[in-house]
């Protein structure tokens, strides 16, 4: 998949109307932080580092074949390990721990490039607490919706909710990857989720 097939331009505005900011899908700090090498990076720490620790910590009951890191039993599994990786005692999310964050964030948001067709876009208003001066979005160019998710949002929902974060990256997984299974007559897809 090519670069620009993965990273929104300054054209998308179609991604978040009314919205878009064409002008910060060039800032530097984006195309640091969305490059493909450095989004990699952020997933190998997560699997390579923060998921074997929080796996010794916790133990690996229900852990699937991570043979494919983007399935959706991984996705269920990753999304189920992130209240032990980013909350604290009293299950508050805590500022220190956003380097997890950035992780998780990161994958959530590969997961739906590679899976369902996404596109990473900056919205520089929606990256705080985490990030400075951008915040990772998803837009679906196949959508007639022009539905997207900013993820720093969703996240920052999701942690601070009373239930665990788990139950909203799945609902987005199985919302947003139904709606994509559909909308492409995709059903090997549609089967993976509902196995």
């Amino acid at each position: 998949m090519a670069s620009e097939a993965r990273r929104a331009t300054p054209a998308d505005t179609e991604l978040d109307p009314g919205l878009f900011d064409g002008e910060a899908q060039q800032s530097a700090a984006w195309l640091a932080w969305s490059d493909r090498a450095a989004i990699d990076g952020r997933i190998e720490a997560l699997f390579g580092e923060t998921l074997p620790r929080l796996e010794a910590e916790r133990g690996s009951d229900g852990r699937p074949s991570l043979d494919d890191r983007f399935s959706a039993g991984a996705f269920d599994w990753v999304v189920s390990q992130i209240d032990a990786a980013v909350l604290d005692e009293n299950g508050r999310y805590i500022a220190e721990n956003s380097y997890f964050a950035d992780q998780f964030i990161t994958y959530i948001g590969e997961w739906m490039v590679r899976r369902v067709e996404g596109v990473w876009f900056n919205s520089p208003g929606n990256g705080v607490p985490i990030f400075d001066g951008f915040g990772p979005a998803i837009g679906f160019r196949w959508s007639e919706e022009s539905a997207n998710d900013l993820l720093v949002s969703l996240f920052m929902m999701a942690v601070e909710a009373d239930d665990a974060p788990y139950a909203y990256f799945v609902d987005l997984l199985y919302g947003r990857a139904l709606e994509f299974a559909e909308e492409r007559d995709q059903p090997d897809l549609k089967a993976e989720l509902f196995a």
